[in-house]
């Protein structure tokens, strides 16, 4: 039997909507700037909240994940429906590759979620994976029969562009974090019929030799960090 007084419930309701809308914006910008490895410490410290508070509006960790994401990942399936609604199969086509890059770029915690293969597959992702497939196969395939997409271009294509774009996007760091757009030019001019892109796609010019070095070298020494015992 609850004893509480109304007042009370309505008090405590009041505070858990309050502590709701302060970890729901402050675990999403930690994801996605720094990634799912980001711990629920932190988010209750960005927060501004305790940690028992976290864990009592979501349970653990995997549950907070799923409860941001899974609005990010239907963002995802708009975007592939927004494409095929379209008139243009390459229009369709190159604005599903851009949205998506742009999608995954601002946020490491979302493609770590929907393209790392090092983490194992949930409910949610499973989800997302059966509901994006037909549509992924229609963009592909419209473009294909419109002549602008080669025949040896697979559905399951898209996935492979995205990882190597954002892999060149964790590459391209703070210091050149357009860097991915070079690379989806780069992968979109391959999987062309014509081998042309429209030249307004891509905006960010190609690193130096210098710029280049300096961006290998951070990633070296970010693994070593990473695996002490590698330098040895």
């Amino acid at each position: 039997m609850n004893d509480r007084p109304p007042s009370d419930e309505k008090r405590l309701r009041k505070d858990a909507v309050r502590s709701r809308e302060k970890i729901v914006p402050a675990a999403m910008a930690a994801f996605a700037e720094h990634g799912l490895e980001v711990s629920i410490a932190e988010v209750a410290e960005r927060a501004g909240v305790g940690v028992g508070t976290v864990y009592r509006r979501f349970g653990d960790k995997d549950s907070l994940i799923d409860t941001l994401f899974a609005a990010k990942i239907d963002e995802v399936i708009q975007l592939a429906e927004s494409a095929l609604a379209e008139d243009d199969p390459a229009s369709a086509f190159l604005t599903f590759c851009l949205r998506c890059s742009e999608l995954f770029a601002d946020n490491k915690g979302l493609r770590q979620l929907m393209l790392s293969r090092q983490l194992p597959p949930t409910e949610l992702t499973m989800s997302a994976a059966e509901r994006l497939g037909p549509l992924r196969e229609e963009i592909t395939n419209r473009a294909k029969h419109a002549g602008w997409l080669r025949e040896s271009f697979a559905p399951s294509d898209f996935p492979v562009i995205l990882v190597a774009i954002q892999a060149v996007r964790d590459l391209g760091g703070t210091e050149h974090p357009d860097l991915w757009r070079r690379a989806l030019r780069l992968c979109i001019d391959g999987a062309r019929q014509d081998a042309r892109t429209p030249s307004d796609l891509i905006v960010p010019p190609p690193l130096t030799r210098e710029e280049l070095q300096f961006v290998i070298d951070r990633r070296i020494r970010a693994a070593q960090a990473d695996c002490p015992g590698s330098a040895e």
